[in-house]
């Protein structure tokens, strides 16, 4: 009898917890998820801080969340994939009457992008298991990893880089720190332009000549076509790659002092924003990040459609040149302007190619030739 009273109130205690925590369980529970960086290069790495609080005088025993992020941020734990190339990475909390706790989480960014990770819901229930919550948590934060610019060493035979000034007939003035040679001082030459030491050495009076020079200004078009029969997107791999040699193209704009503008061939045209400097470079990088590859028409067409006044040069970067596009480029380069293409294939007979070598290109490229 005394074992039958016993039970009879465990069950009732039981009970009584169970409706406790269903009815107050949820009640003075706050959760947080902050990141200490919204903005990251590929490779680098953040800190995702969860903070749960619990401001009633009742304890938690049990608390679980859920992170749902994209896979490539690595958690540095076995995780859980979906088929929407997601991960769930769970956390469980115990907290006392009045607690606060904190947790931090060390994530490695992998691939570019812009990305919503946090947690939408809680879960808790009592210490024996009989009964539970569920809160909205509702907590995202958003995480841009931008792309990391391609090396010199990922080009063959050697990366075709834009260095110094460019010489030009269009100007009437001289650019003073650009000495090409001397010839006869003939007394219209002004006194500072006097080369002293070639002078005395010769024993005749000398000037010195000075050419004209403008600065590089750099249309980027970036290209994810297949092939030229093909009006579709290259492997993701090769579109990455891509998308990294764009970076690189912009890093060598900016170390150059150079104006640039960045064309993408995507189904939504944009309007070509033409400056300098780190902070346009920025822009343009989270601009990539946020870029689904994709093609409106063919490479061939859109070099057709772009224009070209105003540019030095030009840097084309495709999945693979073909002979109509190369003519084309050639074109350009007969009326005095630069040429470049960054390309893992090279279909034409076209010599200003600079061919990225990445192993896993070439062997992407040779699945999709087979």
């Amino acid at each position: 009898m005394e074992i039958i009273i016993i039970l009879a109130m465990i069950a009732v205690a039981a009970g009584i917890e169970a409706f406790i925590y269903f009815k107050f369980g949820a009640k003075g529970l706050t959760y947080k998820a902050t990141l200490n960086r919204l903005e990251v290069f590929e490779g680098e790495n953040v800190s995702l801080t969860e903070e749960l609080s619990n401001s009633k005088p009742l304890p938690l025993p049990f608390v679980k969340t859920e992170i749902v992020a994209p896979d490539c941020l690595d958690f540095g734990v076995k995780t859980q994939e979906s088929k929407e190339r997601l991960c769930y990475i769970p956390s469980v909390f115990a907290l006392k009457a009045k607690e606060k706790c904190t947790r931090t989480r060390n994530i490695k960014c992998g691939r570019r992008g812009v990305f919503e990770l946090g947690a939408s819901s809680l879960y808790g229930g009592d210490l024996f298991g009989f009964s539970g919550f569920t809160l909205p948590a509702g907590v995202k934060e958003t995480l841009t990893v931008l792309p990391t610019p391609l090396s010199a060493d990922d080009f063959e035979p050697s990366s075709r880089l834009l260095y110094g000034d460019i010489l030009t007939t269009r100007f009437i003035c001289e650019d003073p720190f650009l000495i090409s040679g001397a010839h006869e001082y003939t007394g219209r030459e002004p006194m500072n332009s006097i080369f002293w030491n070639g002078s005395a050495r010769t024993g005749r009076l000398l000037a010195l000549n000075r050419d004209h020079t403008t600065s590089a200004r750099l249309l980027i078009i970036l290209d994810f076509q297949r092939r030229k029969d093909i009006l579709a997107p290259a492997h993701e791999e090769v579109c990455e790659l891509l998308i990294k040699a764009a970076a690189l193209a912009m890093e060598q704009s900016v170390s150059l002092g150079a104006e640039f503008a960045l064309s993408v061939n995507l189904p939504e045209r944009e309007d070509i924003k033409v400056r300098a400097g780190d902070e346009f470079r920025l822009e343009q990088l989270r601009r990539l990040a946020k870029i689904k590859p994709d093609c409106n028409c063919s490479l061939e067409d859109f070099l057709a459609e772009s224009s070209f006044d105003g540019f030095t040069d030009t840097i084309v970067i495709t999945p693979s040149l073909s002979q109509a596009s190369a003519d084309l480029l050639k074109k350009l380069k007969r009326n005095g302007k630069g040429a470049y293409v960054y390309t893992p294939r090279n279909e034409s007979d076209a010599d200003f190619c600079c061919i990225i070598t990445r192993t896993m290109t070439k062997n992407q490229v040779g699945t999709e030739q087979q």
